[in-house]
C-alpha cells in the first residue's frame, strides 16, 4: 500500500515567522489538494501584511516555502535489501525502483523536481543515495531534442541550490556545442535528461575547452549565424568528427596549450595547429 506524506514549511522573513504542516494521505491528489490549500492560505496571509503579491514577495525574498509530497510503499521500503555502495554511480542507482519518490512542487502545485531516494539499513549512506529528476525526464522522448554537434544556448539558469544533481555554473557562454547526449544504461528505469555541453574559454588565466552538464529544459537552439572556421565552428566540427584530431592535440586545445585566439603569439597558433589537420 502506498502512502503520501505531505510536508509544507512557510517562512515570513519580515518577522521571522515559520509554519509547518505535515499529514499522511492515501492518494497523491488528496495530498496535493490539502497542501495547496494550506500553502496558499499561509502565503496570502504573509503577503497581506506587506501588501505584495505572492510572486512579488517570493522574488524579493520576503517570504519562502517548501512544498513536497513523498510517495512510499511501506512494505517494499521495509524489505528493500539491495546493498548500494557509497561510491556507486548515479546511473547505477537509476536501475532500481526507489523506496521513496519525493515530489517537490511550486506554490501553484506544479511539480518542479522529483527526488528518487533509496533508503535502506545503512545509516552511513542514508542521505547519499538520492537522485533528482525533472518531470520531463519521465517522458518517452526524453533526451532526443538535441544531437551531438548542435549549437545551443542556456535560457534557464539553475537557481535551486538543493537540486544537487544539477551543476551550478555561475556565468554562461553565448554558445555551447553538444558533446554528449543523455545516457540510459541497460535496464535503467529512469533517465536524467542532462547533456554535456562544451564551451571555449578565452580567460587569460585558464583558457581552453570546458564541459558542463545542463538539463534539457535549460537549453535552446542557438539561432545566430556563426562564422565559418571560427573557434566555435571548429570545436563543433571536431566534436562531430568532421575535423579529426589526435588525443594529444585535443588535450592541448582543452587545456589551452594550443590557443583558440588567433592573435595569441605566445602559444602555438590555433589555425596552424587545428584547421590544417582537416586537409
Amino acid at each position: 500500500m502506498k502512502t503520501y506524506l505531505l510536508q509544507i514549511k512557510t517562512y515570513d522573513y519580515s518577522d521571522e515567522t515559520d509554519d509547518e504542516y505535515i499529514e499522511i494521505f492515501n492518494t497523491f491528489e488528496r495530498a496535493k489538494s490539502y497542501g495547496l490549500e494550506f500553502l496558499t492560505h499561509e502565503l496570502e496571509s504573509y503577503c497581506k501584511d506587506i501588501n505584495k503579491s505572492i510572486k512579488q514577495a517570493l522574488k524579493e525574498y520576503k517570504i519562502d516555502y517548501d512544498f513536497r509530497i513523498t510517495e512510499e510503499d511501506i512494505e517494499y521500503a521495509e524489505n528493500f535489501k539491495k546493498k548500494l555502495e557509497f561510491e556507486e554511480e548515479i546511473e547505477e542507482l537509476l536501475i532500481y525502483e526507489p523506496t521513496h519518490k519525493e515530489f517537490i512542487l511550486d506554490y501553484t502545485g506544479e511539480i518542479t523536481n522529483i527526488c528518487i531516494r533509496y533508503l535502506f539499513n545503512q545509516k552511513e549512506t542514508k542521505w547519499r543515495n538520492c537522485v533528482y529528476l525533472k518531470p520531463n525526464d519521465l517522458l518517452p522522448n526524453a533526451g532526443t531534442k538535441f544531437k551531438i554537434g548542435d549549437l545551443v544556448k542556456i535560457v534557464k539558469p539553475n537557481k535551486r541550490m538543493e537540486d544537487c544533481s544539477y551543476n551550478e555554473h555561475p556565468e554562461y557562454s553565448d554558445v555551447y556545442v553538444v558533446r554528449y547526449l543523455p545516457r540510459r544504461i541497460e535496464g535503467q528505469k529512469y533517465l536524467r535528461n542532462t547533456y554535456a555541453l562544451s564551451e571555449i574559454s578565452d580567460d587569460n588565466y585558464a583558457p581552453g575547452i570546458y564541459t558542463w552538464e545542463f538539463h534539457e529544459e535549460q537549453m535552446a537552439e542557438y539561432d545566430e549565424e556563426i562564422e565559418e572556421n571560427s573557434p566555435i565552428d571548429v570545436l563543433r566540427k571536431i566534436i562531430k568528427k568532421e575535423i579529426k584530431v589526435n588525443r594529444e592535440t585535443w588535450d592541448n586545445l582543452k587545456y589551452g596549450v594550443i590557443s583558440f585566439k588567433d592573435e595569441d603569439k605566445r602559444k602555438s597558433n590555433y589555425y596552424k595547429k587545428v584547421l590544417k589537420l582537416g586537409d
